[in-house]
């Protein structure tokens, strides 16, 4: 079969192209590279069959997948591949398309018993040198006796999924692996996961759906959520112990300096549950001299269980007032542990509070260099 019809510009250039004189060696070597760079790409795509018998009603869209414009063309539909012998049922006439531009048709065709597949090809005749000939055919699989399209059903893949909780100790997860439909037909593939999420810490059995409108598939994994964020620490309570002459001691507990910590999903930690005190610092050394004692030693005494201090509520006669700095850990349930620290000051006798001058005297695990006991407490 022949066709005849007028050139559009960008055909007669290309002609023209072809038209002066090339050595032997050089002519098909440079018209292969030509034609290579025309420009030109229709494809087809969104192939779709309806039937009634051996009345089939053929949907789909060429596409012009190139950025520039191209002239009218022709797509054929056949029974069977037409590289194969296959019968020209109709064809379907294109209008000029802009870049990237769709033409969606509907065509209606009468099979032949027996057709087992039906093909859709883009500028069927070869009229334009492409770039890409490979998209211009599509095809639909047909039931035995040339009935509706045999849908084929989408394929489920699933993968297992270990992942950290957010902020609500939760996750949002998916167990797609992949899943895809062979033909893409006759819907677009939906997916689905049950439960749907997000998921809470520990491990939750998930199933996905996936259909194409028609037909559905399953598969099955796990989504694991491990908790692996650590509380943030409370504010101080900067707690202020009224001076006593005697240098008496003084309770105070991880819940009396610190505010509590929170925890994405442990919520509000209780210290005195999830607390445990490190080490306690004085800014002023344990034989410093105060008030009517003049000298006190052991000003910071741990509790066992590192839930509490024994603090002397006294400051040097010289200095500006006494800070203590509590330093503690906290773990949520899942040890996660972060550190806070927390002060606790001791006035002056003037009643002035001070800020800190930095660790002098130190009780309990990490203390810094250079910060024991005093000198004239060593020699009682």
């Amino acid at each position: 079969m022949s066709f005849l019809r007028p050139l559009s510009l960008f055909a007669a250039l290309v002609a023209l192209v072809g038209c002066g004189t090339e050595s032997p060696e050089e002519g098909p070597a440079l018209r292969r590279s030509e034609a290579a760079l025309t420009g030109i790409d229709l494809g087809v795509s969104e192939l779709g069959v309806t039937c009634d018998g051996d009345v089939l009603t053929v949907t789909g869209a060429i596409r012009n997948e190139a950025p520039t414009g191209v002239d009218p063309s022709t797509a054929g539909i056949y029974a069977g591949d037409p590289a194969a012998g296959g019968t020209l049922l109709a064809t379907v006439n294109v209008p000029w398309l802009v870049g990237k531009e769709r033409y969606g048709f509907q065509t209606v065709v009468v099979v032949p018993q027996g057709t087992q597949r039906l093909f859709v090809v883009a500028d069927h005749t070869d009229f334009f040198p492409e770039d890409d000939e490979v998209n211009n055919t599509a095809s639909v699989t047909l039931a035995s006796g040339g009935g509706c399209v045999v849908n084929q059903t989408p394929v489920a893949l699933c993968k297992s999924v270990t992942v950290s909780a957010g902020v609500a100790c939760a996750a949002p997860v998916s167990i797609d692996n992949g899943s895809f439909d062979v033909d893409h037909f006759p819907q677009a593939l939906s997916l689905s996961q049950s439960p749907a999420g997000p998921y809470a810490v520990g491990t939750t059995a998930v199933t996905l759906s996936v259909s194409d409108g028609l037909a559905s598939n399953q598969c099955s994994a796990t989504v694991t959520v491990v908790d692996a964020s650590a509380p943030v620490a409370g504010a101080s309570k900067n707690l202020v112990l009224p001076f006593t002459s005697n240098a008496e001691y003084r309770q105070v507990t991880l819940a009396d300096c610190a505010e509590p910590a929170t925890d994405n999903c442990g919520g509000t930690l209780d210290l005195q549950q999830a607390g445990r005190i490190i080490r306690v610092v004085s800014d002023e050394s344990e034989d410093a001299l105060s008030g009517l004692r003049l000298l006190a030693c052991r000003d910071i005494q741990l509790s066992a269980d590192r839930k509490s201090a024994q603090l002397r509520a006294e400051s040097s006669i010289l200095g500006n007032g006494r800070v203590y700095t509590m330093t503690y850990e906290v773990k949520d349930a899942s040890g996660n542990a972060t550190t806070g620290t927390c002060k606790v000051k001791v006035p002056s006798l003037q009643g002035i509070l001070s800020v800190g001058l930095g660790p002098v005297y130190c009780q309990g695990t990490a203390c810094p260099a250079g910060t024991g006991g005093g000198l004239l407490c060593s020699l009682l």
